[in-house]
């Protein structure tokens, strides 16, 4: 153990030696990642137990962290702080012009290829990619059948159109009900 002064307090820095074993494709990407960072491994190490010690504490999948990365990371999608969504849905909600839900239907339409070329290609995967934008939270029923809970009532009709243009761009037969705060979605044989 070694004692050092930082800012007029002691500071006591233990030092723990780790020997892991890793494969041989763990190891090509410790060398990218080393070559990218210009770090060392340990320096690499180090920094990738407190990103998942930080995941860990917030209780964060990775698997979320992706699907967040792939609607932010290409700058394709937005953040939007949910007072400013109920404000814009409490407008939408009042539109009676037909442009509008076509235009919606037409992003339906061009999503359905968008979710196909990244493997989204049925309810399950569909619903649960689209869930992490916080429009709804899924609840399996079993045998195909899912209850969207919906994060605001408003927003009923702009999630159903959107879903159906997708199931329907990709010639999947899902169904889609209403219910009070809710889309009940299975699917057809």
């Amino acid at each position: 153990m070694q004692n050092l002064i930082y800012s007029n307090y002691p500071v006591s820095i233990v030092t723990e030696r780790l020997s892991i074993s890793i494969d041989n494709k763990t190891k090509q990407k410790l060398d990218e990642i080393r070559r990218k960072k210009n770090k060392s491994s340990s320096e690499i190490v180090r920094d990738l137990i407190n990103f998942g010690y930080e995941l860990m504490k917030a209780e964060v999948d990775v698997d979320s962290i992706k699907i967040w990365i792939d609607y932010l990371a290409k700058r394709q999608h937005m953040i939007l702080d949910i007072e400013h969504w109920r404000v814009i849905f409490s407008e939408i909600e009042q539109i009676q012009d037909e442009n509008f839900w076509k235009h919606m239907e037409e992003i339906g339409l061009s999503h359905a290829f968008q979710y196909k070329m990244k493997g989204l290609d049925n309810v399950d995967k569909i619903l649960r990619y689209v869930e992490k934008a916080n429009w709804y939270e899924i609840k399996e029923e079993g045998n195909g059948i899912y209850t969207l809970i919906l994060n605001d009532l408003k927003i009923k009709k702009f999630v159903k159109v959107f879903l159906e243009k997708v199931f329907e761009g990709q010639k999947i037969n899902a169904r889609i009900n209403e219910g009070f705060g809710k889309l009940i979605v299975y699917k057809e044989e």
